[in-house]
């Protein structure tokens, strides 16, 4: 008896542990299944470069819910392997992972003219006068098409073309205007009006705006005290500049003077930094090196970057992308440091190459009376002629606006 109730106990007990490892391997089959089915994605996974897209934007539907919705990255042309975290329905942690694919379909762009002069002899590279870049390919081909003789003075009717990799293209025709050598002539410079800093204050200071300079070297000694008196609330001043591209950083001889007699007037400050960077890492190192140096100066106003070197533009290997993502490093590394940033720039190259979105401030060069400019920007640099007692020479003003 005793034996048979053991059988039995037996039995029920391999039962039992039948049916959990059956419970256990359907269960994980329903899960495997679930999983399957889990993320149903869109139909169209084709991005362009350097979109700003999310997770998200590519699943039609997940069952669970998304860890983070992160930023996906699309700076690498072709297929890319986007891995993420979802919280499944049984509230587990699961990975799964798809493809996209980024191209680019952005025509390169061409500034110019219609007339691209020269002197006779010129021995470097025509396409490389003419301003031109891709949006995505930092070495895009350019080449002239037809014929001229460079030691021939005369106008020739040519056509410039640019391709990038992904085969995008553009053209424009143009007249080359070969011309015997300048004897240097006698035309006289032209003269620009000097704007004098209490005609800007009448003009420009309201309730929402201060009037301000910006300062380098160039402005040799100031006296602080008369710019105060003379109405300047602010002052952007120069800490330091690239010694030309692969320099060196260099702090700008009059920055230290400079920093302190404006602080000491009781003027508000910000700085700038002139950078020839090509390169993210490049930016980074300059920004970090402003940090450093600025660190036993307290700034009022943004720290700002300034990349002004187009005429060499095409022979630096950037694509448009490229220099957009130096400027944003920069800015970026200073901001970590806990520093407000701006990019400085001319409204010109506001509107063509940068993405003045992606900064938290811009300050615009537009030497006008009036701007157009339509994008947004916190300080307004308006001539380069300006006259304020305790400079001698010339000096840049700038409007910030306070409530804008």
């Amino acid at each position: 008896m005793k034996k048979s109730v053991k059988i039995i106990i037996t039995i029920i007990i391999l039962v039992f542990i039948i049916a959990i490892a059956a419970y256990i391997v359907i269960d994980k089959q329903n899960e495997k299944k679930e999983d399957e089915r889990a993320l149903t994605l869109k139909q169209d996974l084709t991005v362009e470069f350097a979109s700003k897209k999310k997770l998200s934007d590519f699943i039609e539907n997940l069952e669970g819910e998304l860890i983070e919705d992160s930023v996906v990255s699309t700076e690498k042309l072709g297929v890319n392997r986007i891995t993420f975290e979802y919280k499944s329905i049984r509230n587990k942690n699961k990975q799964k992972s798809f493809e996209i694919n980024v191209i680019d379909t952005v025509k390169p762009m061409i500034y110019m003219g219609g007339v691209i002069t020269v002197n006779k002899g010129y021995d470097k590279d025509i396409a490389n006068l003419i301003f031109s870049g891709d949006n995505c390919d930092s070495t895009p081909e350019r080449k002239i098409i037809g014929e001229y003789d460079i030691n021939t003075v005369g106008d020739y009717k040519l056509k410039f073309n640019i391709k990038d990799k992904s085969g995008n293209e553009a053209s424009q025709d143009f007249i080359l205007r070969v011309i015997g050598k300048s004897s240097g002539g006698s035309s006289q410079p032209t003269v620009q009006k000097k704007i004098l800093f209490e005609d800007a204050l009448e003009k420009y200071k309201t309730n929402s705006t201060k009037l301000g300079i910006d300062v380098s070297q160039w402005q040799g000694d100031i006296n602080w005290s008369k710019v105060k008196d003379a109405g300047a609330e602010f002052a952007m001043i120069r800490m330091g500049y690239q010694k030309g591209y692969d320099g060196e950083n260099v702090i700008d001889p009059y920055f230290i003077k400079n920093i302190t007699g404006a602080k000491q007037a009781g003027i508000k400050v910000g700085i700038y930094y002139y950078s020839y960077a090509k390169t993210a890492e490049e930016s980074k190192s300059q920004a970090e090196w402003v940090a450093s140096n600025l660190k036993d100066y307290e700034i009022d106003l943004p720290v700002s970057f300034d990349w002004e070197s187009w005429s060499s533009f095409v022979t630096c290997n950037m694509s448009f992308y490229d220099i957009n993502k130096v400027a944003r490093t920069y800015c970026d590394t200073l901001k970590s440091h806990g520093y407000q940033t701006s990019l400085y720039s001319s409204k010109n190259y506001l509107e063509k190459i940068w993405y003045p979105e992606e900064f938290d401030e811009v300050w615009l060069a537009h030497y006008t009376s009036k701007t157009n400019y339509e994008g947004s920007y916190h300080m307004w640099q308006f001539c380069n002629t300006g006259k304020i007692d305790g400079i001698n020479g010339d000096v840049d003003i700038d409007v910030l606006y306070v409530n804008k």
